[in-house]
């Protein structure tokens, strides 16, 4: 369903933004049209009046104009030749001593008698040169005035004009179609702007229902795949990416919580009947057997209880603090610890060079994977630990010759406190937590841990690291 638009909403606000550009953008245009338009036809009008100016002057030097008297004969005779009509221009001659010849006869009593009753601002005061003057009746005229000089005095003035009506009509026809079209674009523009906000505010709308739903509990919630490009789908991304991120966060803290009302409900139980027991026991070596008991019991949960925060504290990255390990030293001495974990035939193939991890919690991977390949493995049971370089990776195995993991336990072998059905069950006396704390430690170094068996034929764990570097090649003696 769609939304309609909110006030002070991101749509409106977007569709008010561009409908606000629009109206700008076509005002603009129309001022620089509007403008340049009447300019070019004022220009036009100027020109035509030049060019009569020129024709009269011509038509006057063939008759000539020594007097007067032959100027105004001469004025008379080129109005004559001009073809009168409502749209004609007007022509003033004034003739010193003589009448005014004109064109228009009322149009120039009318400018007389303003001329008689007031300040004279219209036609026939107009100054010499191109100028716009106001004439009763017909509005802005454009006129054009020439002294006519014969030998070498002034013999009287012409003034052609041409009423400036054509530049209204055009210059409002073109506010007209403006008005029409800029309405229209305006309209367009609304409806796109709306569209266009309504495509772009939709990721953006959706992350604030997404943060809403979060914020009331439900922590699957995500604004989705977003298909425009740029900014939008980079938010969209990491906005999900954050989400997952909390989500898996919040998801650790129950897991955790579970966890560990869970897994120390059974020995705290056992704990409180023993002290319960013990309250009532008279017997020394029965009490010395029991406290016995309970401290091994404190023991075991305190062994539990550094696990579970091991494995909170590695899921949450806080615990890698990588350096460069110079792995010649590194697999030395993991070849001398690897008798203490048991009687088995331990086969250690190493790799020189370097690697960027956290020594303490690499070693801390390998001892649990080597513990786990004890506890199912027999003494005189081979165990295979193997580092393989893979171009800048390392990759070190551990395999052991047990029981085999089930292929559809391959993965939840790495999951807290699980339990396999069968010889390969977490029977160890370890917390049951050994291989996720594996699994945390090593994506934590930013690589992989996975296992790989067929029942019957032992497992192989296989864990993928970054940052190795194969040795420097000393430079050969000259």
């Amino acid at each position: 369903m769609a939304r309609r638009l909110v006030p002070g909403g991101l749509r409106t606000q977007l569709a008010l933004a561009i409908a606000l550009v629009t109206t700008l953008g076509v005002g603009a245009s129309f001022l620089a049209l509007y403008s340049g338009l009447g300019t070019r036809l004022v220009s036009q009008i100027d020109a035509d009046l030049r060019t009569q100016l020129a024709e009269f002057n011509q038509f006057r030097t063939r008759t000539g104009v020594a007097t007067p008297a032959e100027f105004e004969r001469t004025a008379r005779a080129f109005l004559s030749s001009q073809r009168y009509h409502a749209e004609s221009l007007i022509y003033v001659v004034q003739v010193n001593g003589a009448p005014t010849v004109t064109n228009d006869p009322e149009l120039v009593s009318r400018e007389h008698r303003r001329e008689q009753n007031g300040p004279a601002t219209g036609l026939l005061i107009a100054p010499t040169g191109t100028t716009t003057a106001s004439v009763a009746e017909a509005g802005d005229v454009r006129v054009l005035t020439q002294p006519v000089e014969d030998a070498h005095r002034i013999v009287g003035t012409i003034r052609i004009a041409d009423p400036l009506r054509s530049v209204k009509r055009t210059q409002s026809g073109l506010l007209r179609t403006f008005a029409f079209v800029g309405t229209l674009t305006l309209l367009l523009s609304i409806a796109a702007g709306v569209a266009l906000a309504t495509l772009l505010a939709a990721p953006v709308r959706r992350m604030a229902d997404a943060a809403v739903a979060v914020d009331a509990g439900d922590l699957s919630a995500r604004a989705g795949p977003v298909h425009a490009r740029g900014e939008l789908r980079a938010l969209a991304v990491a906005f999900d990416a954050m989400l997952g991120r909390l989500e898996r966060v919040f998801k650790r803290q129950r897991d955790f919580v579970s966890d560990a009302s869970h897994e120390l409900r059974t020995p705290l139980t056992v704990l409180r009947a023993q002290i319960e027991l013990l309250d009532h026991e008279t017997d020394p070596e029965v009490r010395h057997q029991a406290t016995t008991l309970m401290l091994r019991r404190l023991d075991e949960l305190d062994r539990l209880v550094g696990d579970m925060l091991t494995l909170a504290s590695a899921e949450a990255g806080q615990l890698v603090v990588p350096e460069t390990i110079d792995l010649n030293d590194y697999f030395e001495d993991l070849r001398r610890d690897l008798p203490l974990f048991g009687e088995r035939d331990f086969v250690l193939e190493a790799v020189a060079g370097t690697l960027d991890a956290d020594p303490d919690r690499l070693t801390q991977v390998l001892r649990n994977l080597v513990r786990n390949a004890v506890a199912h493995t027999s003494p005189g049971d081979p165990i295979k630990i193997i580092a393989v370089p893979r171009q800048n990776r390392l990759e070190i195995s551990v395999t052991d010759t047990g029981p085999g993991i089930p292929a559809d336990e391959l993965e939840e072998i790495f999951t807290r406190f699980h339990r396999l059905d069968g010889s390969r069950s977490r029977d160890s006396g370890g917390s049951g937590l050994g291989l996720a704390i594996a699994r945390a430690l090593v994506e934590a170094h930013g690589g992989r841990l996975h296992a790989e068996s067929s029942p019957g034929s032992g497992a192989t764990f296989r864990l993928d690291l970054p940052g190795y570097r194969a040795p420097q090649q000393a430079p050969a003696s000259v």
